[in-house]
């Protein structure tokens, strides 16, 4: 056995040096590959990162408009109050004296 480890020790090394370097080259590939996946994955979720921060900036519009459209009918409720209590007070002032003739 000895005989045959000494006669075969630099092929025996080759086929070692060989068997590193294609495990380095796949470990290489095998990186790239999961490189350009993850590439990918990442141009997909930030285009669905930038149309729904485009959904949030046209619902936060929508919620202010839809504020200011309640501030208006809540002033215009206001004034409407106001003037049927002014309406009701003004009945109260009102005296009818008949004369007669």
């Amino acid at each position: 056995m000895m005989e045959y480890i000494k006669k075969y020790w630099k092929e025996a090394l080759i086929v070692v040096f060989v068997l590193f370097s294609l495990n380095k080259c796949t470990q290489s590939c095998s990186r790239a590959a999961q490189n350009d996946q993850l590439r990918s994955e990442i141009t997909t979720k930030d285009s669905i990162i930038k149309s729904l921060e485009d959904s949030c900036t046209v619902l936060n519009t929508t919620i202010k408009v839809y504020e200011e459209k309640v501030s208006g009918l809540s002033q215009s409720l206001n004034i409407q109050t106001e003037a049927a209590k002014r309406i009701s007070e003004a009945k109260k002032n009102i005296s009818v004296n008949v004369k007669n003739k």
